[in-house]
């Protein structure tokens, strides 16, 4: 059974302004997220129990929640700074 995905209003943003070439990429490694959750990266230290697709030279972090089987899709951005942002805005 796939999984549901809910955006936060954050990613929805971030991928509005996303670059033409880039959108259905993007789009895509999150479409096969519903299938297949688990198959992104595992984050570590302050960004444990998120996870990390890449998706070209951009990632995707997203939270697994298996009790109703739901992907939380948080941030899309480059990966030169993604963590940095994401980790700055969790914080809050």
């Amino acid at each position: 059974m796939p999984y549901k995905l809910l955006y936060s209003e954050t990613s929805m943003k971030q991928i509005r302004k996303l670059h033409p070439q880039i959108k259905p990429v993007v789009k895509s490694k999150i479409e096969k997220l519903q299938e297949t959750p688990f198959d992104g990266k595992g984050l570590e230290k302050e960004l444990a129990g998120f996870q990390s697709m890449r998706a070209k030279r951009f990632r995707i972090i997203y939270k697994i929640r298996g009790n109703d089987q739901t992907v939380e899709i948080h941030d899309v951005g480059h990966r030169k700074d993604i963590y940095e942002l994401f980790k700055d805005a969790i914080a809050k």
